[in-house]
């Protein structure tokens, strides 16, 4: 591979018989953005207040906000004992809980202490022990996080729940869609050498990124849609653990490797932890320096704990999903222990 990590480039879906999202979740209805499902849903369940986690992508709080959703948050983050906690959070009528499976490293959480609905984030593992055996109100998760996709969120109900209504595609979306497709196909081209200059697509995929903070409510463009219903989601987990397995060992003395729970969870990324932010920055900066491109997820603002903002700084996210081979894992793993 070229270059590792960032924006995914174009993956041809499979041509025969696939195991799709709907194959694990036959209910599950979709939309342009993971936040948009969280959006629509609070605001049909006319919920007055949801307690989110302040260890979390800030840029999807502020779309919730501007929104229009009353958010409460409490303390929560990959190194915690989230269920010790949920029970206790000082709820009140008409609220709601969003839990998270940050990295993918949490199993199976029971929502039965919990007094309130429960909408649960299975972004970092769509197919894992917990969101297959949920007993969550709401399911929820970004798909273009974890596949190959321009745009795409989804919803689902453990216990049989429907959204009263779905919404339309925009036209506003259709057209992200579209620019974010193209830019992904010009990644695939760059990446086979067809093309040298990646300027274009880069400002592309920034620009339409950004987009996502402000867009109305949206369903899923067409284009994508056909596209989750032909790619085969089992395979592409089952490559993403090999993958995983295969840098897990890593050692060094600046950073160690979080693992999941139990051999049950898929791992999101190669997890770094390092002991000190700026070793963590100063490793970051050398492997942009070997085309890696890790990601920080996520950065917390001043005013929340300093707790979480030493976290926040000492964690580092390599990409090891299934666009990569076993040939470039090794490859990583060379880059990754030589740094």
């Amino acid at each position: 591979m070229k270059e590792f990590g960032s924006d995914f480039h174009y993956i041809q879906p499979s041509e025969s018989a696939v195991e799709s999202f709907s194959s694990f979740y036959p209910d599950a209805v979709f939309y342009a953005s993971g936040r948009h499902a969280l959006i629509d849903l609070y605001k049909k369940m006319k919920w007055n207040r949801i307690w989110v986690p302040d260890y979390f992508c800030y840029e999807v709080l502020g779309s919730l906000k501007q929104a229009g959703l009353n958010l409460e948050f409490y303390t929560d983050c990959p190194l915690f004992n989230d269920n010790e906690l949920m029970p206790s959070l000082p709820y009140k009528d008409g609220d709601v809980l969003f839990r998270v499976n940050y990295f993918g490293l949490r199993s199976k959480r029971s929502n039965n202490s919990i007094p309130v609905p429960v909408v649960e984030d299975h972004t970092h593992d769509l197919v894992g022990d917990w969101a297959k055996n949920s007993d969550a109100d709401w399911c929820i998760a970004s798909l273009r996080k974890t596949m190959p996709l321009a745009e795409g969120g989804v919803l689902w109900s453990p216990k049989g729940f429907r959204i009263p209504t779905l919404p339309k595609v925009t036209e506003s979306n259709e057209v992200l869609a579209s620019r974010r497709w193209n830019a992904m196909r010009q990644k695939a081209m760059y990446l086979d050498d067809k093309i040298q200059d990646k300027s274009q697509f880069r400002s592309e995929l920034i620009s339409t990124e950004e987009q996502f903070d402000s867009m109305k409510v949206s369903g899923l463009d067409s284009k994508t849609a056909n596209y989750i219903e032909r790619f085969d989601l089992n395979q592409w987990y089952l490559r993403k653990r090999e993958n995983w397995s295969i840098l897990k060992d890593i050692e060094t003395d600046v950073f160690r490797v979080l693992v999941p729970e139990n051999s049950n969870c898929n791992p999101f990324s190669l997890t770094l932890l390092f002991s000190e932010e700026e070793q963590r920055n100063h490793y970051r900066q050398t492997l942009i320096n070997k085309d890696v491109y890790p990601a920080i997820l996520w950065a917390i603002p001043p005013h929340k704990s300093s707790e979480l903002k030493q976290f926040s700084g000492r964690v580092l996210s390599i990409h090891c999903d299934a666009r990569y081979g076993i040939d470039d894992m090794i490859k990583l793993r060379d880059i990754i222990t030589d740094c």
